[in-house]
């Protein structure tokens, strides 16, 4: 009897033990000295010192900053720290069978974090560039798509890596909604997908029908006998107008990124503009409306590519314009297959006019506000999640690669 309890408290202390090791690594202390700091929507620092502890920045300064007793100390004499960037568009590897349910042209409840795979190769591509965070969105066959979700790039487990469901709602304008729905050279029409629009008229009533529900089942007694409850999509469309969550508008063209700011503001919420290659044509009603713009990949977008269909023409220095203009905008990868990985696209905006800092803020700290995550994610400051980078040199730099990515303090890429 004794020996087994003897057993028995070793087993015990063994796991106390073990535990406490864990706890001490997760709370150990460690210091980035002698890098180039660029935080995130403020002035580079030079000789500077980020100290991080228990997946949290807690304390970042330059040369005279003290590192605490007994931190672990990493040399980035020569290197660049950035805060980890930030994906506001970013295509999974899903199907595109996975990410639109065809059966209705409005689906506002479906929700696209039910679609994640974690072991989605695309992750890990984009955090071996630096990418900490992404929000995905459902995708664009739809005229609504359902709800979008931020993740963070590295995890097993959707729920271990999502920092926000219910992110945004998406919906979508142009030729896309209306797709696949012709019967091909007359003959029978025999699919589902006949029920869908057939015109960009026909795509812009399935949105305003929408509303028009959502705003009946608003001014309707709650509760009272025989009401049934609104559907799930109606009680979503009921957010959206109460301000409670964020419409991302996939909009190309001139004459439906002004369709998508017109129904916005008959609806009366405020909308996110995706995509938007034809923005330099109405940059000014942009800026009045003080709307935020997603850019679809800069680089592939200026060359063609999926905004052909709604009749587009992407121009290289449509950055530029929106910046002079004081538009609000972030630059993603967008849904654009030939995009390049997002600090290259960074590095492509500032080749056609935009600023090194704004180039980079547009994928990190504007991101981050966005998508109302500015408190955790976006720039280096005490509190805030250790996501950041560390590269070779400038990121900006055409010859600079992301020799360690971290996210919440552990090192998830590492450059072999």
């Amino acid at each position: 009897m004794t020996r087994l309890l003897s057993i028995s408290t070793l087993r015990t202390c063994t796991l106390a033990l073990t535990l406490t090791a864990f706890a001490a690594a997760q709370q150990e202390v460690t210091a980035y000295t002698n890098a180039t700091i660029l935080p995130g929507g403020k002035p580079a620092m030079s000789n500077a010192t980020l100290v991080v502890s228990g997946g949290k920045v807690i304390a970042i300064g330059g040369s005279d900053l003290k590192v605490p007793d007994g931190a672990k100390v990493v040399d980035c004499n020569g290197k660049t720290i950035t805060p980890g960037l930030i994906d506001a568009s970013f295509q999974s590897g899903n199907t595109a069978q996975d990410l639109n349910e065809q059966s209705d042209e409005v689906t506002p409840h479906l929700r696209v974090l039910d679609s994640i795979d974690p072991e989605d190769p695309r992750f890990q591509r984009a955090r071996n560039a630096g990418v900490t965070t992404v929000h995905v969105m459902p995708g664009t066959r739809n005229v609504i798509g359902g709800l979008g979700c931020v993740l963070k790039t590295h995890g097993t487990d959707p729920k271990e890596m999502v920092i926000k469901e219910d992110a945004s709602m998406r919906i979508v304008m142009g030729a896309e909604p209306s797709m696949s729905n012709r019967a091909i050279r007359g003959g029978r029409v025999n699919s589902m997908y006949y029920r869908r629009p057939t015109s960009r008229m026909g795509v812009i009533w399935a949105v305003r029908r929408a509303f028009y529900d959502a705003k009946e089942a608003l001014t309707k007694t709650q509760g009272a006998p025989g009401d049934a409850p609104p559907s799930p999509g109606t009680q979503v469309l009921t957010q959206v107008l109460q301000g409670k969550l964020t419409v991302v508008t996939t909009a190309r063209s001139e004459q439906d990124l002004r369709t998508a700011l017109r129904i916005a503001d008959e609806f009366g919420y405020k909308t996110v503009i995706d995509e938007a290659q034809d923005a330099y044509m109405v940059a000014d009603e942009l800026a009045g409306k003080k709307a935020v713009v997603m850019l679809g990949s800069p680089s592939a977008e200026a060359v063609g590519g999926s905004a052909s269909a709604d009749g587009s023409a992407p121009r290289a220095g449509t950055v530029a314009v929106l910046a002079q203009k004081g538009v609000t905008f972030v630059i993603t990868t967008g849904t654009n297959t030939a995009a390049l990985p997002l600090i290259n696209e960074a590095m492509f905006a500032v080749r056609n006019g935009l600023g090194p800092q704004q180039a980079l803020d547009a994928i990190t700290i504007e991101p981050a506000k966005l998508l109302g995550l500015s408190d955790r994610i976006g720039s280096l400051a005490p509190g805030k999640d250790a996501d950041f980078v560390i590269w070779s040199q400038h990121p900006l730099d055409p010859a600079a690669v992301a020799e360690s990515v971290l996210i919440n303090g552990q090192s998830v890429s590492q450059l072999r």
